[in-house]
């Protein structure tokens, strides 16, 4: 079944790599059906008995069958038998990475990961010196009731680690600096 929508739900989605810009609203009040934007484009989609959603352009006839992963947030999709991974964050999950990755990319320098709000630290995912790439979860904040992973805004090393699980952070703390890898670094 789709989840009830109050107002347009922004998401960024990314399929195999290519990023979707996502709106969802509510199709006539129907908690089984909503009216999808993905970049400019409109979908009528439909929650079908099997679990899977069935997809059409908004005003046609022809539609597709699309079965989900059955996780919260959908981590892979099948169309027509054929498997594709899926990213997909809240519109303000993806303002905030972006956010973090533009401070990040001025300078050349060590990027600084800060707490973008005030919360608690559920779990620390890497440890000082440890090699991440961008885009990979470092520190689970939870706050508002809900988790938040911070992510590495670019490819490097854990520095100035300086938090721990269970501490609590105000916003704008330092969480840690990822210090870029050197020219001469394999970055495989």
């Amino acid at each position: 079944m789709l989840r009830a929508v109050r107002g347009p739900s922004r998401f960024k989605v990314v399929v195999e790599g290519q990023a979707r810009e996502v709106e969802i609203v509510d199709l006539d009040g129907q908690a089984d059906a909503a009216l999808v934007t993905v970049d400019g484009e409109r979908f009528e989609v439909r929650a079908a008995p099997d679990d899977s959603v069935l997809v059409r352009p908004e005003g046609q006839v022809a539609q597709r069958r699309v079965t989900l992963d059955g996780q919260t947030t959908p981590a892979s999709v099948a169309i027509a038998g054929r498997g594709l991974s899926v990213a997909v964050k809240s519109a303000r999950e993806a303002a905030l990475e972006a956010a973090l990755a533009e401070r990040a990319g001025a300078g050349g320098g060590a990027s600084r990961l800060a707490a973008p709000m005030p919360g608690r630290v559920i779990k620390v995912l890497v440890a000082e010196g440890e090699s991440v790439r961008q885009g990979a979860p470092v520190i689970i904040i939870e706050a508002m009731k809900m988790e938040n992973e911070m992510y590495a805004p670019i490819d490097g090393h854990v520095r100035n680690l300086k938090v721990s699980s269970g501490d609590t952070v105000d916003s704008g703390a330092l969480l840690c600096e990822i210090e870029p890898l050197r020219e001469d670094e394999d970055e495989a």
